[in-house]
């Protein structure tokens, strides 16, 4: 992480704090839900739910289909009770605020609240061909070119401009691809891309992309699994492939057909996430 973070161990304090006041829940998992698919926190036996809003230096979105709540849970079934819960419902883009330490707060946050498991979904369009509007995709590697510096600890044991050979609990890729099996889910695998955003990638970008063989790409997600590796954390990531990029379909891109398909597709996603939460010890 940039020592600008490190100077500013006060605000995480703080917001801990904060939390500490409102309830004494300890979550051991934390599920990060992107772009159209916050509707999953509903499913949550929800123990205390606090607007972003309310924490003191927690960043807060403007980006419709992320609520910006915090919700400490338990996943519960007749047979089953998953592990203690912090879903974030939504997130923040370095487009939005232009501050990569705003942007992995959340990961801060939750590594100062004792989580080692970290499940990060987004929604991405996808280049590869095989893909379709609705698929999920495991990611299996990921590419930054947002042309923003990404952040890692102080004791971070990797040399400046080394990285990992693995960003990716391989126990917790495992389970995803299990529980997909199980119930019957079709799920693609790929790399996943970083942009800075907001403007959508043009045809030659996107067929740049494809050449160097990334599979999906969007405008969040590396800092933050690359943080949660840099600290230790465990972490799977899954997209939504929300929509075709630009050049591999026809149809102009919105916003909107981001959350539409969330919509439609919220149901195949929550039976993929449940299942993997309540795998998961």
């Amino acid at each position: 992480m940039t020592e600008s973070v490190f100077l500013k161990k006060k605000e995480v304090r703080e917001a801990i704090n904060f939390i500490r006041q409102v309830t004494d829940f300890r979550p051991r998992l934390a599920l990060i839900l992107g772009s159209g698919l916050g509707n999953f926190g509903d499913r949550i036996n929800a123990i205390s739910t606090v607007s972003s809003s309310e924490i003191p230096y927690y960043p807060v979105s403007s980006v419709q289909g992320h609520a910006g709540k915090l919700i400490f849970g338990y996943l519960q079934t007749d047979t089953f009770h998953s592990m203690p819960l912090l879903v974030f419902q939504g997130r923040v883009h370095f487009y939005e605020i232009g501050s990569i330490e705003r942007v992995v707060f959340p990961i801060v946050f939750s590594h100062q609240l004792g989580i080692k498991k970290l499940i990060i979904t987004n929604a991405a369009g996808g280049i590869n061909s095989c893909f379709h509007a609705g698929d999920l995709m495991l990611i299996q590697d990921i590419l930054n070119l947002a042309g923003i510096q990404l952040p890692t600890t102080p004791n971070d044991s990797v040399l400046p401009n080394q990285k990992y050979s693995n960003y990716f609990d391989t126990e917790m890729k495992h389970k995803v691809l299990q529980c997909a099996s199980q119930i019957k889910i079709p799920l693609q695998q790929g790399t996943y891309c970083c942009l800075r955003g907001p403007s959508y990638e043009t045809p030659a970008e996107i067929q740049m992309l494809k050449r160097i063989g990334v599979d999906a790409v969007g405008m969040s997600t590396v800092p933050e699994i690359f943080l949660a590796r840099s600290l230790g954390m465990k972490t799977v990531g899954i997209s939504l492939i929300s929509n075709l990029a630009a050049g591999i379909s026809s149809v102009k891109l919105s916003h909107a057909d981001v959350t539409e398909t969330g919509t439609k597709v919220t149901g195949r996603f929550s039976e993929l996430i449940e299942q993997l939460v309540l795998s998961l010890n």
